[in-house]
């Protein structure tokens, strides 16, 4: 008898070995933790911010924000799941000026993420690259209220200074994500286009009512004021973070009859009770703003968001 050869070895037609070749590259693709593929995981402390994150890195990004855009933002829960959102963070982006000193500093601490501690490669703060308003210049304590040493932190209510800050976001993930330095740049000069348009149209809607003076609930609005030519009056706290007095809302309805004030404004963290009692009896409007990005169902961006809190100070004046 012959003796059985074994069967000869081919080679796989060219065509199996395409195929095998591009199942490779899927099954590798679909491998959870491969950085060439993965999205920078970028954390913000504010809805805005994220926002701003979200229009500048867009894929290349995956974006989360600490609070809710209907929080006050001085005041979030530590939870340590955020602290587990930290620990996996490419980048933390928090507004500074000590807006988050009550709730951030041990998050970023039980999150033993080295890289986003305070001066840290992979952490920058906003207020780092904007003009700062309301700088104290006499002593800080608790006698004044809860006043920020290093001025107001609530600079995302005006788009120039916002578009600061996403051009910063943008420089910084391209430091991190230097392959996606065109994609950041594209997306930047979009954005800022968009915005500067959209800041064109919301000047001409206010520029009727420039030097009119309003009530705002907290010194919250000091940048939008800034930069809309309208006026604060006061604030329905008489300290930075105190509750109104009886006496206090008296003597506000009586400086909003004085002064003309046409409406009292309150972001929708607040509770507005005291602004419609003070809008009663001064015959002013009471508006509800939008505290931040995802405060309004009509607030999914940030050009939406201030497109909102235009159109109701405007309908308020008119």
């Amino acid at each position: 008898m012959r003796p059985t050869c074994p069967p000869r070895r081919t080679s796989p037609p060219p065509r199996a070995l395409a195929l095998l070749g591009a199942l490779t590259l899927l099954a590798a693709a679909a491998l959870p933790g491969r950085a060439a593929a993965a999205p920078l995981h970028v954390v913000t402390t504010v809805e805005g911010l994220a926002a701003l994150a979200r229009e500048v890195g867009g894929d290349r990004v995956q974006v989360e924000s600490l609070s809710r855009g209907v929080q006050d933002p001085h005041f979030v829960d530590a939870n340590p799941i955020l602290a587990v959102k930290l620990r996996g963070a490419d980048l933390l982006v928090d507004v500074g000026l000590e807006l988050e000193i009550g709730w951030l500093p041990p998050l970023v601490n039980q999150s033993r993420n080295a890289a986003i501690q305070p001066g840290g490669p992979r952490r920058f703060t906003a207020a780092s690259v904007v003009p700062v308003l309301d700088v104290p210049t006499g002593p800080v304590d608790r006698s004044v209220g809860d006043l920020h040493p290093g001025g107001n932190p609530h600079f995302l209510t005006d788009p120039t200074r916002a578009l600061l800050v996403a051009k910063a976001i943008a420089a910084k993930l391209t430091e991190l994500d230097p392959a996606g330095a065109a994609v950041y740049a594209a997306r930047t000069a979009d954005f800022s286009r968009r915005l500067e348009a959209d800041l064109a149209r919301w000047r001409a809607e206010l520029k009727p009512f420039a030097g009119e003076k309003l009530l705002d609930h907290h010194r919250t609005l000091t940048y939008f004021f800034d930069w809309t030519g309208l006026v604060s009056a006061g604030e329905l706290e008489p300290r930075p973070g105190t509750p109104p007095t009886p006496a206090h809302l008296a003597a506000m309805v009586t400086l909003a009859r004085r002064e003309g004030v046409k409406a009292i404004l309150c972001e929708n963290y607040y509770d507005t009770r005291s602004d419609e009692l003070v809008a009663r009896l001064s015959g002013a409007k009471q508006v509800t703003l939008p505290g931040d990005v995802g405060g309004d169902p009509a607030a999914r961006s940030y050009l939406a968001y201030m497109d909102l809190v235009v159109q109701r100070v405007v309908g308020a004046l008119k």
